[in-house]
This record gives structure tokens, C-alpha cells and sequence, in this order.
């Protein structure tokens, strides 16, 4: 083949490689976040017990059993407290990782409808770190039943955003094999390998950026799907908890670009 011809084909494949540098990185992310109904679960605990969401849940919590117990005097801080505690019990867990891989599962198929939070154990949970000081108030959370926190529609966007990313994740594997193998077969056959290595620094830089100015843009824009108070702010804990990372990892990418770049820009003198 000649040169003019392994330039041309160097520089198609060159091409795909920055075009499915993006695809990849968000598949790698997504098999990370989504793929995996553990870590999925993992990462709703980390939403419940954050700060912000932890409130509305012992906000709920309180105002449930008040109203039970006719807002008697000094209950308030004592179920407050309670509740807190619940929070970090095993059962509530369990039930907080349930809910999670059931929603995991909804989102990879698309059939994801509502955005909730129920808590179904929480009183039995707080009611056990009360019992001995206050055994009319453990019987009032006891009796609470399951305590929806937050129920909200899923904007349709949104999930058929997520049953995408489902499927792009189950090719992260084999999207990463073709990225690379298009890389090494675009520096093995272009007769110009630091300018191709100039242009693959270039793309990953370019992917990178879009990694970072997604993290950036997407939170404000899940958060402004919703209207209540109380579901925007889940709405952000979850956007970043789930999705904060592909920041640093646009993060890094980039400056992986722009270290490849540079070794093309000293490869070229």
C-alpha cells in the first residue's frame, strides 16, 4: 500500500477512534454507575444518608408520628433524634438497597415511570432506640407503616436517557476493545504517526471536555425537571452522587489528551 493510501485509511480510522472515544467513556461510566445493581444500590445509601436527604427523611418521619401522638410536648426531638439513628440500622439499609436495584432494574428496561423514595421499616427501626425511655412512642412508630419521602414522575426524557445508558453499558467491554484497536491500527498504519497522535491527543481532550461540561450542564438540568422542593433536592444529591464522578473523569481524560498532544507536538520537530 502506499504511503498517500495508508494516510488516507490512517486518518478514517483516526477519525472513528475520536468519535468513539466519547461513546466509550460514557459506557465505561455507565457500567460503573448503572451496570451494576450493587454499586447502584451502594450509591442510594450514600443519597438517603446525605445531608439535605437525610432531613426530608426525618422531616417525614416526625410529622407522621406528631400527627399520631396529637404533637404532644418533647416528642419532637426525641423522634428526630430516633430517626437519625434509624437511618444507619441494617433493616432500613436492606430496604434502601431493595428499592434501589428495583429501580436499577426499571431504568435499564425503560420502564421506569416515578422517582420514590418509601422507607417501609424506618419506624420499627427507630422504635428500638427508644423503647426503654418511651414505650408509648415506640408503639406509635411501630404502628407508622412505610413512609414515602419523596413521589415524583420521571420526565420521559429522562428515562429513556437512562434505558440508553442500560444498553451502552452492557458494551463497555467490547467498546473499549474497538476504541483501542482503532487507535493502534491508525498510529501502526499512518506514515505520519505524530501527526495522528496530535489528532488522537486532540480527540481525547475534545471528549474529555464534553465529559466535564456534561457533569456540568446535566445537573442543573435534572434538577429543573422537577417542581417540588423536596424532589429537586433529591434530584441533585442523586445527580451527584450517581453522576458527579464523570467530572473527574472528563477530568482526566482531558489531561491525558493534552499529554498525548504534547508528545506529538516534541514527536513532530
Amino acid at each position: 500500500m502506499t504511503d498517500t493510501g495508508r494516510g488516507v485509511l490512517a486518518g478514517v480510522l483516526t477519525a472513528l477512534a475520536c468519535l468513539a472515544m466519547p461513546v466509550t467513556l460514557a459506557s465505561e461510566y455507565a457500567a460503573q454507575v448503572l451496570g451494576s445493581p450493587g454499586g447502584f444500590s451502594g450509591r442510594a445509601v450514600t443519597v438517603v444518608e446525605s445531608s439535605g436527604v437525610d432531613s426530608l427523611v426525618v422531616g417525614a418521619v416526625t410529622n407522621r408520628v406528631m400527627a399520631l401522638t396529637g404533637g404532644q410536648s418533647g416528642v419532637q426531638p426525641i423522634v428526630q433524634e430516633a430517626v437519625r439513628t434509624a437511618l444507619a440500622s441494617p433493616q432500613v439499609i436492606a430496604s434502601v438497597q431493595n428499592a434501589a436495584a428495583s429501580l436499577q432494574r426499571e431504568l435499564v428496561a425503560g420502564s421506569a415511570s416515578t422517582l420514590t423514595l418509601t422507607l417501609p421499616g424506618i419506624g420499627s427501626s427507630a422504635a428500638s432506640t427508644v423503647a426503654a425511655t418511651s414505650p408509648a412512642l415506640a408503639a406509635a412508630l411501630r404502628n407508622l407503616g412505610p413512609v414515602t419521602v419523596v413521589s415524583v414522575r420521571v420526565p420521559h426524557t429522562y428515562a429513556k436517557l437512562a434505558h440508553g445508558l442500560g444498553n451502552v453499558a452492557r458494551e463497555s467491554s467490547p467498546l473499549l476493545v474497538l476504541t483501542g484497536a482503532l487507535i493502534l491500527s491508525a498510529l501502526l498504519l499512518s506514515p505520519r504517526r505524530a501527526r495522528t497522535l496530535r489528532v488522537l491527543g486532540l480527540g481525547a481532550l475534545l471528549c474529555g471536555l464534553l465529559a466535564i461540561g456534561v457533569a456540568g450542564v446535566g445537573r442543573g438540568l435534572a434538577v429543573n425537571a422537577f417542581s417540588a422542593a423536596s424532589a429537586r433536592l433529591v434530584a441533585g444529591v442523586m445527580w451527584s452522587t450517581y453522576l458527579g464522578g464523570l467530572e473527574a473523569w472528563g477530568l482526566v481524560m482531558a489531561g491525558a489528551g493534552a499529554g498525548v498532544t504534547g508528545v506529538g507536538v516534541l514527536a513532530g520537530l
